[in-house]
């Protein structure tokens, strides 16, 4: 009797531990695998992560009406078009308004294809699986989807390959 107890035991800890290896959690700090991103309807049902698998990304959140991160956002637009680039950039508009958002992104002379806007009903579980709660972000993903730094540096960037 003792013997099947400590066998099941054993058997237990042992699916414990290798689920526990495997799969790694999602959190939006560094070192952890990226939560997923979902837009809602505005996109045609795209996921911007999910096309960039295996690529390095640069995930930008911004809003018309946070004057910083729009900045951040042009910047590494800017940046991202360069030659050499080892990054694909993913930038998330959090206006509620989609006429707003193709107004920025007409004024700011955005890359159009790199640009999303995500849907108010989608808005607020982003920002709370992103952390966004004090302010929008930036996220630098390695090819594996895991966080390797937030509002990365011109520097760092130019370091991927």
């Amino acid at each position: 009797m003792n013997k099947a107890i400590l066998t099941i035991a054993i058997l237990g800890l042992l699916i414990l531990f290798s689920s526990a290896y495997y799969s790694s959690p999602a959190d939006s700090r560094i070192g952890y695998k990226a939560p997923s991103l979902v837009l809602g309807n505005s996109n045609n049902g795209l996921a911007p992560l999910q096309q960039h698998r295996g690529e390095n990304v640069l995930l930008t959140f911004w809003s018309s009406d946070d004057a910083p991160s729009r900045l951040a956002n042009q910047h590494y637009d800017r940046l991202s078009r360069a030659d050499g680039v080892h990054y694909t950039h993913v930038s998330v508009n959090m206006d509620r308004s989609k006429a707003v958002f193709n107004s920025i992104v007409a004024i700011d002379s955005l890359n159009r294809s790199a640009q999303y806007n995500s849907t108010a009903d989608a808005q607020s579980n982003i920002t709370k699986s992103w952390r966004l709660d004090d302010g929008y972000h930036s996220f630098l993903l390695d090819t594996d989807g895991k966080i390797i730094a937030i509002d990365p540096d011109e520097k760092t960037l130019a370091h991927l390959r």
